[in-house]
């Protein structure tokens, strides 16, 4: 009798794990969709703003700018909200869900030593959110909202820099412009990230030298060149004519993935051939091994409007008069995007990496191996992309690293280089 008392007990715990399994895996699945179609949005904005900007090094996080958008979009309805479902890629075309997606990263973070990511909303004196809109943005993008005077478009303007300084420990300044602000803007939208991690093997400072860093395949400058030896997950991608090494760092989930083209002239045929790449594929193919790494000290900022670029991704509506941003405010107004900032900055030294981005939306009126042979040389002494990467394949920040000034790390070199080839 003791067999048959337990057998339900024992069947009600199998049922029991077997539900937590599934709601386990369904999480990951989740996860998983988020981050491809964050890589995805992530490739495509970085394929316009190289076209706009061939002669820059450029420094973006589509994080930043995709959650900054996801905002707007839960606000949005009709055919407004299908464009920005398609052009930012996201999970559903249900807001609920959106706003959970983005809640799970959010939340995941939120206790980060290395990662410090800030929303806000700044609406305009009088006007009031809608609840559901409202609840979704405090409770899901953990997002404060502050009344603003658009009209005193000075006052306006330091307020909102000042609350994006503090967020990025005072990398990015100056994002909104006074000169974007009037008496027809009703809201901005801000997203504010920052990071800041020390590398797990540092770099020893007196193996700094200057080398040849090659602007193309025959001129080059000299630049301050880090050097270490350690065991790296590296990667030899023949199927993107590039090799690949992952720097972690200390006490987090985090670290930088440089994508190397193999010859000095390539990073424009491995631009072309990352639109067809998931970055998760590139990630497992990593193994570790003894690498010599020689990698230059760079800093690079960058500052882009991203009307131009939304637009050439589809998602057009939301700049003109037909702008359906119904779900968003009480007031029967019609609402339009009129412009979306984004500015990121990025600094990589012996000791680690900070970077900070902040994203503000302007809406108006309307494999694991040990190798044995002799460590691999890493030689980034050309042109390279970068990502800053969560384990779980999700791309913080992208930027490319196409020019250095010479016996420093600024990036304001004369513009030649391998694009200017082609």
């Amino acid at each position: 009798m003791a067999l048959i008392y337990k057998l339900p007990q024992i069947s009600g715990l199998i049922a029991k794990m077997l539900l937590l399994i599934q709601a386990l895996l369904q999480g990951q699945d989740q996860s998983n969709i988020f981050s491809r179609g964050l890589a995805k949005f992530s490739n495509n904005v970085y394929t316009k703003l190289v076209a706009d900007n061939p002669n820059d090094n450029i420094i973006f996080s589509p994080f930043s700018i995709q959650t900054c958008a996801a905002m707007a979009r839960l606000g949005a309805s009709g055919r407004t909200a299908a464009q920005l479902d398609r052009g930012l890629n996201l999970i559903s075309n249900n807001a609920v869900e959106i706003a959970e997606s983005f809640h799970k990263v959010l939340a995941a973070f939120e206790k980060s030593s290395v990662l410090r990511i800030a929303n806000k909303i700044y609406i305009k004196t009088g006007y009031q959110l809608r609840d559901e809109f409202s609840s979704l943005i405090f409770k899901k993008f953990l997002s404060g909202v502050e009344p603003i005077d658009f009209t005193q478009k000075e006052k306006a303007a330091r307020a909102i820099n000042s609350w994006v300084e503090q967020r990025t420990e005072n990398l990015i300044k100056d994002l909104i412009s006074p000169s974007a602000l009037d008496e027809d803007t009703q809201l901005v939208l801000i997203n504010a990230v920052h990071f800041k991690g020390t590398w797990a093997h540092q770099f020893p400072k007196i193996n700094t030298r200057n080398e040849n860093f090659y602007l193309n395949k025959d001129n080059s400058i000299k630049v301050p060149m880090m050097k270490l030896t350690k065991i790296f997950r590296y990667a030899e991608l023949d199927f993107l004519d590039a090799t690949a090494l992952e720097l972690p760092y200390k006490d987090s989930d985090w670290s930088l993935l440089i994508l190397l083209p193999n010859r000095k002239t390539g990073l424009p045929q491995l631009e072309r051939k990352l639109r067809r790449t998931q970055l998760s594929q590139i990630r497992k193919e990593l193994y570790s091994t003894d690498v010599i790494v020689r990698l230059p000290k760079f800093k690079s900022e960058f500052k882009v409007e991203l009307k131009n670029t939304f637009e050439q991704l589809g998602m057009s509506e939301m700049f003109s008069n037909n702008a359906d941003f119904s779900r968003m405010i009480t007031s029967p107004d019609q609402l339009k995007v009129s412009k979306i900032f984004h500015k990121a900055v990025i600094d990589v030294n012996e000791r680690g990496t900070e970077a900070a981005a902040a994203t503000g939306v302007v809406v108006r009126t309307k494999r694991s191996i040990i190798s044995l042979e002799e460590p691999i040389e890493f030689h980034a002494d050309h042109p390279f992309i970068y990502m800053l990467v969560h384990q779980q394949s999700l791309p913080l920040f992208l930027g490319t690293v196409v020019r250095l000034e010479a016996g420093t790390s600024a990036s304001c070199a004369p513009k030649l280089n391998e694009r200017d080839e082609l």
